[in-house]
């Protein structure tokens, strides 16, 4: 944290002190995006609690927040006056470690995604520092409710997480638009010809790969790949590799910054992803994924994983670029192949992904 900031935050939070304010406090990704499921819960709280106010964090004042909202830029007195004050927090990660929950404040935490990789107090104790599990501990002792997707997760977060207030098996707020997907015209903003087949392909980061400045490398397994003429390529990086510098093959399209990843599904005719959890989200689409995956023994024997990914995998796991390509190549059989897995996987994690996940939440949440 930069030495103004710290000195704003001593001078302007006061988690003990002033009323709470009747507002929504939204933060995705710590204030890097507008997104993901805050942004939903946010819609149907649009919907139905229109004179509520609502308030998004933001870490650049350039940043748009959705009509109806107003914002706050992180580090900002007014950012640590909403953090304080708001009523309800919603948030898809962990707040910061300063951050102190009043009483009376409600905190919804929606998580960001299914896991397949080992998370919070299941992975490798030696992985994890003291500081660590001692600011999850306090993080998770804020939530009153976790939102989770699937039975398959709510079986995990509790223990992962060491949290215990109320767990909402609701499906994920985020993937209601999957659910009852509508054009929304993202392919002629990228320049993408009419015709062409929209590979989308998003990467999860490595716990033990930095670049030069520290920050988390970026991964890209498809860095020199030619794909055939027919094809787009979107590059999806993760949201903690963004500050990395990306090398991308020719004619890639760069949306690592492109502010929802909702709408690149929609817009998406395949996905290739490797052990990141979009794998659950895009399957609400139905449509084809690859999974590109190099580094599977090593990848798995540092995180570990919930099940045989191998195993239940709903597309091919691949370990190059040129596989890629020949499976490309050949999709519907492909397709057909995994068919079994793919609806067999549907079944296990989209159960509820219905397009009413959202509105399941607010009922629970400020309905209550």
């Amino acid at each position: 944290m930069a030495f103004t900031e710290k000195v704003t935050r001593r001078l302007t939070y006061k988690p003990r002190s002033g009323k709470l304010v009747s507002q929504v406090l939204f933060v995705s990704f710590g204030g890097r995006q507008v997104s993901d499921s805050p942004l939903d819960i946010f819609r149907e709280l649009q919907k139905t609690q229109p004179k509520l106010k609502k308030v998004w964090a933001v870490i650049d004042d350039a940043q748009e927040v959705p009509a109806g909202a107003s914002k706050v830029v992180v580090g900002t007195p007014s950012w640590f006056a909403a953090l304080a004050q708001s009523k309800y927090l919603v948030s898809n990660n962990n707040l910061p470690q300063y951050f102190r929950k009043r009483p009376g404040q409600i905190y919804l935490q929606t998580w960001h995604g299914t896991p397949l990789k080992r998370i919070g107090k299941d992975i490798d104790k030696n992985q994890l520092t003291e500081g660590y599990n001692n600011a999850m501990k306090r993080e998770a002792g804020y939530w009153d409710y976790l939102v989770s997707p699937n039975q398959f997760s709510s079986e995990i977060f509790p223990r992962a997480f060491g949290f215990r207030g109320r767990l909402l098996e609701t499906g994920y707020p985020r993937n209601d638009r999957l659910a009852k997907p509508k054009s929304q015209g993202l392919r002629e903003k990228l320049g993408i010809a009419a015709g062409q087949t929209v590979l989308l392909y998003a990467p999860t980061w490595r716990d033990n790969a930095r670049d030069e400045a520290g920050n988390w490398a970026s991964v890209n397994n498809l860095e020199q790949i030619k794909l055939p003429s027919n094809f787009t390529l979107l590059y999806r990086g993760h949201t903690n590799t963004a500050a990395s510098e990306r090398k991308l093959s020719d004619g890639t399209i760069d949306v690592t910054d492109y502010p929802d990843v909702t709408d690149l599904y929609l817009a998406a005719d395949v996905l290739v992803t490797d052990y990141s959890s979009v794998m659950f989200d895009f399957s609400v689409t139905g449509k084809p994924m690859l999974f590109l995956c190099p580094d599977l023994d090593s990848y798995r024997a540092l995180r570990g994983f919930y099940f045989d990914f191998e195993k239940e995998a709903p597309g091919p796991i691949l370990k190059s670029a040129a596989e890629v390509v020949q499976v490309l190549k050949t999709l519907p059989k492909t397709e057909a192949k995994f068919a079994q897995n793919y609806k067999n996987w549907r079944k296990k994690f989209n159960r509820l992904e219905d397009g009413k996940a959202s509105a399941r939440v607010v009922d629970a949440v400020f309905h209550a």
